[in-house]
């Protein structure tokens, strides 16, 4: 018997699970490239965690709407749905409610959720920010009078350069996965090599402007597969435009681990059967479906060296001027 708010279990998960991982692990390889800190070792054994994640596709997906959470958005077939009305501001103003929502993946919402997202939250704009080959198998439902945009955050074509290479293995795939974490490969820096990357800044900056041309008393919905990597950046960026403090965005952050609490547990139960533990335990759940305070934290510390504040990073970057955040301010806050 299903459970009140859970939500049913996902089907067909290899796809998911590989795309995710393997995507990781070529802009890690990417950017280590650039930064000519080039690892040695060859495309096999970089990409190992394709093939360990086929090992762990099996394993069960149970998430659970939030109801009594105030940033709940209520959805039963949507995981990771929420908002980022009601957070509080520095300056004493709060988010507008129910009008900037993040999620994970749509492509299972019944009738009766799209239907909450038009009446209740009258949606507008849907933010997809996968690759069309993580959205073309798993597409988002195509709902009246609301626009689509894929704004890919990811290289694509980078990516898939990678994966047509023959992947032919010899051995346990899960001692190449150690290797791969003990390496380095999968570490703390994914958040600053998105953002730093030429796809991040153009899909976040198509984002933002998304945001600027939203019309009155209308919502966005942004998510990519998980709703916590791709969509906690750009959560991130929004809060930091909007005047929210470090604590708020960190708090949003983590609510992830919440709404995932479940298969979270699952994975972490499998890791430990295998003997991962301690700090390879935590770099390992980067790449499922929890999320680690370092990575955000990691980012941020990066956004403030680097550009002054997040804010510094949106003005150079992303091309959004001082008077266009302050319309975002206009916009979402009360």
């Amino acid at each position: 018997m299903t459970r009140k708010n859970e939500i049913p279990r996902y089907k067909n998960l290899h796809s998911r699970k590989i795309i995710d991982v393997y995507v990781i692990v070529l802009y890690l390889i990417k950017i280590n490239k650039r930064r000519e800190k080039v690892l040695k070792l060859n495309i096999i054994e970089m990409t190992f965690l394709f093939i360990l994640f086929i090992l762990f596709a099996l394993l069960p997906r149970t998430c659970y709407a939030h109801d009594k959470n105030p940033q709940s958005i209520n959805l039963k077939s949507v995981g990771n749905a929420r908002e980022l009305g009601g957070y509080s501001t520095v300056d004493g103003r709060k988010v507008r409610h129910g009008i900037l929502l993040r999620t994970a993946e749509l492509n299972k919402i019944s009738s009766e959720d799209i239907a909450r997202l038009k009446e209740v939250y009258n949606l507008s704009v849907i933010a997809d920010l996968r690759m069309s080959i993580e959205a073309a198998p798993k597409p988002d439902p195509v709902i009246d009078g609301v626009k689509y945009r894929n704004l890919r955050v990811i290289d694509e074509d980078l990516f898939k350069r990678e994966l047509e290479e023959k992947l032919k293995f010899e051995g346990n795939a899960f001692e190449r996965l150690k290797l791969t974490v003990e390496s380095g490969l999968v570490g703390y820096d994914l958040y600053i090599n998105l953002l730093n990357s030429d796809y991040g800044k153009k899909a976040y900056r198509e984002f933002f402007h998304e945001l600027l041309n939203l019309p009155p008393n209308k919502s966005i919905l942004f998510h990519c597969t998980q709703g916590k990597d791709r969509t906690g950046c750009a959560a991130m960026l929004i809060l930091s435009a909007l005047g929210a403090s470090e604590d708020i965005i960190m708090s949003d952050y983590m609510l992830t681990n919440e709404y995932n609490a479940d298969i979270i547990a699952s994975q972490r139960k499998k890791l430990l059967s295998q003997g991962i533990e301690g700090e390879k335990l935590e770099k390992y759940m980067i790449v499922f479906d929890e999320v680690n305070p370092k990575t955000m934290k990691n980012v941020l510390s990066w956004l403030k060296e680097d550009y002054g504040s997040p804010v510094g990073y949106i003005i150079k970057e992303l091309g959004i001027t001082q008077n266009e955040i302050e319309k975002l301010k206009s916009k979402f806050l009360e």
